[in-house]
């Protein structure tokens, strides 16, 4: 009896489809085992779950996050049906943070080790599910897109461009940063919907910036700002100092003729 209601449960329409359910189908659910991996405390159950699916990277589950369909195509059927219970589940700012950072240095699984070209490969597609964070030059947290992919054709740029920002901190088109983990976990987002006209707004603002390579900010001997240049040239020409000269002081954050260069906005 106990193994109809499972086959009945395994074949019934909402299930059929699930990598999972395949897998018990064709290979009989004798050949799987269930296995605790730890005991957490409830509030870290989500924070011990993406380290799992991102240690083990396991072939059936699908989801790239834990508590997160991200990742994963649901039937229309299935997608009403996890909107409702969507609606009583969101996660907290610190929840958030809290899986961002048990992913970073040290605490990641695959820190200091070597993967095959599969494993690294899975490793990518794991992580282009990642959210990326973006803050203004002033480090306040804009909005919180689901991934590099989706953000990168938004703004007309690449995938491997982004991850490069990311990993460098650059500053991008002189005025935002991307991160994939917050500054702050206590940091929220002024725009809370990606998917909203504020944020088209914003996806608007960054695309009429994509001349800018990298911008200069210029303050005086105080460190008191005194203007922001879309790049080296326009700097050179309003300053009447050299593009060679203003690169090598901005880099360092240096002073020429009583003037700070940065590619950075300091503190103002």
């Amino acid at each position: 009896m106990k193994n109809y209601l499972n086959n009945t449960f395994l074949k019934s329409k909402q299930n059929i489809n699930m990598p999972i359910v395949k897998g018990l189908l064709k290979y009989d659910q004798s050949n799987f085992k269930l296995l605790i991996l730890e005991y957490v405390e409830p509030r870290f159950l989500t924070v011990r779950e993406t380290y799992f699916i991102t240690f083990v990277l396991p072939y059936y589950n699908v989801l790239k996050q834990g508590y997160s369909s991200l990742g994963y195509k649901h039937t229309e059927e299935t997608k009403k049906l996890l909107s409702e219970l969507a609606k009583n589940r969101v996660h907290s700012n610190v929840t958030k943070g809290l899986i961002a950072k048990a992913l970073t240095g040290e605490n990641n699984p695959f820190y200091n080790k070597n993967h095959s070209m599969e494993t690294k490969v899975r490793i990518i597609e794991a992580k282009s599910a990642y959210p990326v964070y973006i803050y203004n030059s002033f480090k306040e947290l804009l909005v919180i897109f689901p991934s590099v992919l989706t953000l990168a054709k938004l703004i007309k740029s690449n995938h491997s461009t982004i991850v490069d920002v990311i990993k460098e901190k650059n500053i991008f088109r002189g005025e935002w940063y991307f991160t994939n983990t917050p500054y702050n976990i206590s940091d929220t987002p002024v725009i809370a919907n990606w998917i909203s006209k504020e944020c088209d707004e914003l996806i608007l603002n960054i695309n009429n910036h994509s001349h800018i390579r990298k911008a200069v900010f210029v303050y005086d001997i105080n460190k008191n700002f005194i203007c922001k240049y879309d790049g080296v040239m326009e700097a050179q020409r309003s300053l009447n100092i050299s593009h060679s000269t203003i690169k090598k002081y901005a880099k360092v954050g240096g002073i020429y003729n009583d003037y700070m260069f940065s590619y950075e906005r300091l503190k103002d």
